[in-house]
């Protein structure tokens, strides 16, 4: 997949689907992040979110107060996440590019990038991820941060699950859920996920869809050295039993 466009097109209207309560953990994404830049000596200052969705991260930044960019491969993910800050009365600067490009459409540097939620192992060869890598380096400032969570492929590879078990919230009549089917590739350099969302009416009927992309099942060692060879500096990874996130977080320095 040369693009992971269609597949998050056709997920922005169901991404809430995702959560029990979309913002609730939107806000809770914030505040880790930004506890862990916080951390690092960054509570505030200019943000670009180079991976944004449906503004899961950029929003609660912007409203903890970063100065926030956000960018995404998407138009519906950045339409969406457009409807939400409009609706939470939330300024953020949002606008649809590529993360390998994404230094051609943002303006200045940044003081800190992030790319959240396993965004960046949907490049899926050596030669697109250090594009990308390079694009976000060259729009950090002199001594910037980037700040990237992905899955534990480390450990997933060993074990190769089979996917995310279906998870349901919400009341009868209107519940909604999700959940994923994977498929790993023979040498477990490469996995398919297909997810599903599903909702409830209140007549009990139920509405699902699903959609498939790929993932490259990153080693931390892989990743590691693909930051250093596009320039970055001090690589630390943080596990979630340190940070308090749901993903291994990933710094590195400009």
């Amino acid at each position: 997949m040369d693009t992971p466009a269609p597949f998050y097109d056709a997920l922005a209207s169901e991404y809430h689907l995702l959560f029990r309560h979309w913002w609730s953990a939107a806000q809770w994404h914030g505040r880790v992040v930004a506890d862990v830049l916080a951390q690092q000596g960054i509570t505030e200052g200019r943000l670009l979110d180079c991976t944004c969705g449906i503004g899961t991260q950029a929003l609660p930044l912007t409203r903890l107060g970063y100065r926030v960019t956000a960018t995404d491969v998407s138009h519906a993910a950045v339409d969406r996440a457009r409807a939400e800050a409009a609706a939470r009365g939330i300024t953020v600067e949002s606008r649809v590019c590529d993360v390998r490009d994404v230094r051609d459409h943002v303006d200045g540097t940044f003081d800190v990038v992030i790319s959240c939620d396993n965004a960046l192992p949907h490049l899926l060869t050596d030669e697109h991820l250090r594009r990308a890598l390079r694009s976000v380096r060259a729009c950090l400032r002199p001594a910037g941060l980037l700040l990237v969570s992905l899955r534990d492929y480390d450990a997933l590879r060993l074990t190769r699950p089979d996917g995310v078990p279906i998870s349901v919230h919400g009341d009868v009549g209107a519940r909604h859920g999700s959940g994923q089917a994977w498929r790993w590739s023979a040498d477990a350099e490469y996995v398919d996920v297909e997810l599903f969302t599903f909702t409830e009416d209140a007549a009990g009927s139920w509405r699902a869809r699903s959609a498939t992309t790929r993932y490259r099942a990153l080693p931390r060692a892989t990743f590691e050295s693909l930051l250093l060879s596009a320039g970055f500096t001090a690589v630390e990874w943080l596990m979630a039993d340190v940070s308090g996130y749901y993903q291994p977080i990933v710094l590195a320095g400009a």
